[in-house]
């Protein structure tokens, strides 16, 4: 009796003792995804939107630089100090690509650390920081699954135009480095084909921008190319004559915040439309 009133207590204790998630943060852990035994959440953040630059070694050994904007979630797991397994980061790194595989994604890392995969018919994507050690202590794991942001500030170009002569958008998409336009750029174009069909008279420059990163000539370059695609758009797609339009881009050179931060940079990335 007296021992099984022992064992009892020091299991109580033990239970007592244990590290559980920080308040909130396991409703944000996905729940496509759980998680290394024994280990717990000791901190969290998610927001609807983010832009983040993800850096990871690829399978071939080159390094690769890649952004990805959506719904956004960051954990930081821990190790709970009653946790006796030595578990290593190879073997937590190692667990997630094996579960991202047997779900049809794709592990792109050297070391297993970045990943790509589908959820509810969207893109995911996860990036592992810290798992390193023999003993591993803790982890991060950083996710974005692809998605627009919602849009609840409203100004139309026809507002901005006849304010300042000129209005930027932000909801044209591209490829990185690429002047192809994403299908998720429509109702931003739509923007543009509503306001030239409004104002049939009016005839604008569509002008691309970009931020400070990356070679000088091929940003140049590349704005030029990007603007030439949203007119090319207008023409095919949304038959507004070829007299109206012209388009030019001048990279760097015109930036409406800092190049400093990544949200600096993200305001610089933009298309204008200038009223001729």
């Amino acid at each position: 009796m007296k021992k099984t009133l022992l064992l009892l207590l020091i299991l109580n204790a033990l239970l007592a003792s244990a590290q559980t998630d920080k308040p909130g943060c396991k409703e944000i852990e996905p729940v496509y995804m759980n998680r290394m035994q024994g280990f717990y959440l000791n901190s969290c953040e998610f927001s609807e939107y983010k832009d983040v630059e993800f850096f990871y070694v690829g399978l071939d050994g080159k390094s690769v630089r890649i952004r990805k904007a959506g719904e956004y979630r960051r954990l930081s797991y821990a190790k709970d100090k009653n946790e006796t397994r030595k578990v290593s980061g190879d073997q937590i790194r190692l667990n997630y690509s094996n579960a991202v595989v047997k779900i049809k994604g794709k592990s792109l890392a050297k070391n297993n650390s970045y990943f790509s995969f589908t959820n509810n018919g969207n893109e995911v994507f996860m990036k592992i920081d810290d798992a390193e050690d023999s003993d591993d202590r803790g982890f991060l794991i950083t996710i974005i699954e692809v998605k627009n942001m919602q849009q609840d500030i409203v100004m139309t170009i026809q507002e901005s135009i006849e304010n300042d002569g000129k209005a930027a958008l932000y909801g044209i998409q591209f490829d990185v480095a690429k002047s192809t336009i994403k299908p998720e750029s429509a109702e931003a174009l739509k923007q543009i084909t509503d306001y030239l069909n409004a104002n049939p008279s009016v005839k604008i420059i569509i002008v691309g921008h970009t931020d400070i990163t990356g070679d000088f000539i091929s940003n140049m370059t590349l704005s030029k190319e990007r603007a030439e695609s949203i007119k090319t758009y207008l023409i095919t797609n949304s038959k507004i004559d070829k007299s109206r339009l012209q388009s030019d881009g001048v990279g760097p050179l015109c930036p409406v915040s800092t190049n400093a931060t990544e949200e600096g940079k993200k305001l610089n990335r933009r298309v204008e439309i200038v009223k001729l």
